[in-house]
């Protein structure tokens, strides 16, 4: 073996400087390395006034992409949720009641978007972050093997959900004959393509979101107690 695997495990998990560090104990390529190999330091997921900036700004953003841009960008007639990626990384990395907010106000604004079913998608992305935040439990927070391994389940949870919701909604405003003319044959050309294409654009921001989400909630600044 070229690579002594029980010596870069050391080196992460004691958090020690080394040349692409420049001596940063919390820089990028340290925080990575701790995300994958279960590093001593403890995701810090508290709520802070930095977090919630980046986060109502990244969701801002996303929607903003997702409008100008990925809506044409179809991979065979599919094309990802950019909003529903960023939203799974960080309720997987806030807690609860953060996570509601962010969905409910997130979901409100694509609302507005698509200008129809108004309050539909503020609340399927409210409940959907609430379970995220609750099922990730705090141990697991920041770690990347975690994230990478049960993304995939929120995404496609979430695609399944939300077609399942519009469907019903067009039936009820009889828009629609029947629910499903094929509920697999939806399920494998729609549904399916388009959790994957989402879960593309979930790995491409993975690693700088959880650690600008890190980094944020580290007691940088003052945190929000929503509880009161």
């Amino acid at each position: 073996m070229f690579l002594n695997t029980k010596a870069i495990k050391r080196f992460f998990r004691r958090g020690r400087p080394g040349p692409f560090t420049h001596g940063a104990k919390d820089s990028f390529i340290l925080h990575t390395g701790n995300a994958i190999l279960g590093g001593a330091e403890q995701f810090d997921y508290a709520t802070t006034r930095g977090k919630i900036v980046f986060s109502v700004f990244a969701a801002a953003l996303a929607i903003f992409v997702q409008e100008a841009f990925f809506n044409d960008l179809r991979i065979f007639g599919t094309k990802p949720n950019i909003l529903l990626a960023l939203l799974v990384l960080i309720s997987m990395s806030s807690d609860g009641t953060f996570s509601m907010f962010l969905g409910l106000f997130s979901g409100l604004a694509v609302d507005i978007s698509l200008g129809r079913y108004i309050g539909f998608y503020g609340l399927i992305y409210m409940y959907f972050c609430i379970i995220t935040a609750a099922v990730v439990r705090p141990a697991f927070k920041g770690k990347m093997v975690f994230y990478i391994s049960s993304g995939p389940v929120f995404i496609t949870l979430y695609t399944l959900v939300e077609g399942f919701g519009a469907r019903f909604l067009s039936l009820y405003a009889s828009r629609a004959p029947v629910l499903y003319e094929d509920f697999f044959g939806h399920l494998l050309y729609r549904t399916l393509p388009s959790s994957l294409y989402t879960y593309v654009v979930y790995l491409a921001l993975l690693v700088p979101v959880t650690y600008a989400l890190g980094k944020l909630g580290r007691g940088r600044r003052k945190a929000i107690d929503f509880r009161g």
